[in-house]
């Protein structure tokens, strides 16, 4: 399944992945548009109530006291003061977070009830004990409500906690203790800044695609929000849903682009072309109509994946193509991909398809930086998703 993370200029955009039946579901925001608004159009679209809704409540932006709340100041259940040791001390805090945060998704009418969540630099934190009591205080509102909903639990924590696998399975052993209780979680990392725009350190996607097959094998329906192309990685080891969205921002989860801390300015925004044969989203100006005359046959080839965009952009006028037919490209070519997966039997059959993907971007892109083009694309993200899955592979005896 495929949510769009809701973000700013969001109606004609959703109009469009709905009218396309793109997306199955909407995961809001509520830090960035009225949800009186929300509601309002919600009430008289009857796409939304077709999809499922969730809302990301984030409680964690009270944790970092120069963040920037924007419209979150305005809603009741977040707390007033900033969430410290001293705020953590007192059960009583926890206890009216859940049932504000409650209160508030039952009045949005959501589909999914989702716990408040802590920012995470490291497993082993302590504010991850908090974290579990927060989640046992919402299963027993629910409980003691008869609220007949299903329940996620929340986490986002920095991408670095990936790496130490001793401290993330401590933390899977007390959550199983719990875990039978929530049908499933909502997961968000927090990525630091990179160079190339697709690139995952190895050992730490590794560590989320352990983390991933850990929480299913837990009984769990796993959502991955702010997932850009490496989701596709995240279905093969069971990942049920990702969020995802048309800007870069919403594909990639950095806190100083969040507002969680202070941020640097951002440059020009490209029309980009989204090749899932590359795993790449190519600059249309730059990498694909610079390509020579007598190459743009073979290498168009490798580059489009049979969207509604691919005539427009092999017409050649970037100025006749849309920033909104750009990010249904995306999803378009996302969803290509995933729906294969999704008709995969087992984990063996998921990782292959994805195996045979990383192989033909490889190639595709050594073919690309070979030929008289003017730029060249690196493949880097390409080789760290593969050594990533290699090593998960092995970790878990998984032969193919």
């Amino acid at each position: 399944m495929i949510f769009a993370q809701h973000g700013p200029a969001w109606r004609p955009k959703l109009e469009r992945l709905f009218s396309k039946q793109l997306i199955d579901g909407v995961i809001w925001d509520p830090r960035e548009e009225s949800i009186e608004r929300i509601k309002e159009i919600r009430s008289y679209d009857k796409n939304y109530s077709a999809v499922e809704n969730l809302v990301d409540l984030k409680v964690y932006y009270k944790q970092f006291p120069t963040s920037i709340l924007k419209r979150l100041s305005d809603l009741g259940y977040l707390p007033e003061n900033i969430i410290d040791r001293a705020f953590l001390r007192h059960p009583g805090n926890l206890e009216t977070l859940v049932e504000k945060s409650l209160d508030f998704q039952l009045d949005f009418e959501v589909d999914v009830i989702i716990a408040p969540s802590f920012y995470l630099y490291s497993f082993n934190d302590r504010i991850v004990d908090k974290l579990l009591d927060t989640w046992e205080v919402l299963h027993e509102q629910l409980e003691e409500r008869k609220i007949d909903k299903d329940r996620y639990v929340s986490i986002i924590f920095n991408e670095t906690a990936l790496e130490n696998r001793s401290y993330m399975n401590d933390f899977l052993d007390d959550f199983s203790d719990i875990s039978r209780k929530f049908d499933g979680i909502y997961i968000t990392v927090d990525r630091e800044k990179n160079n190339h725009r697709h690139d995952f350190n190895p050992n730490r996607l590794k560590g989320m695609l352990q983390l991933i097959y850990d929480l299913k094998n837990l009984g769990l329906r796993v959502v991955v929000g702010y997932s850009g192309i490496e989701s596709v990685l995240y279905f093969s080891v069971g990942a049920d849903a990702i969020g995802t969205g048309w800007f870069y921002s919403l594909r990639n989860f950095n806190k100083e682009q969040k507002g969680l801390e202070p941020v640097e300015s951002m440059g020009r925004q490209k029309k980009r072309y989204t090749s899932m044969k590359m795993m790449y989203e190519l600059a249309i100006e730059d990498d694909i109509l610079s390509i020579p005359k007598h190459l743009k046959s073979e290498l168009y080839d490798k580059i489009f994946t049979g969207c509604e965009l691919d005539t427009k952009v092999i017409e050649g006028n970037v100025d006749d193509i849309s920033f909104n037919e750009i990010y249904q490209q995306y999803f378009e070519s996302i969803k290509q991909v995933v729906d294969t997966i999704n008709k995969k039997k087992n984990i063996e059959e998921k990782i292959r398809f994805i195996e045979e993907l990383l192989n033909a971007a490889n190639s595709n892109i050594k073919r690309y930086n070979e030929s008289e083009t003017l730029q060249r694309i690196s493949d880097k993200h390409v080789r760290n998703y593969q050594s990533a899955l290699e090593q998960f592979k092995e970790d878990n005896f998984i032969f193919i």
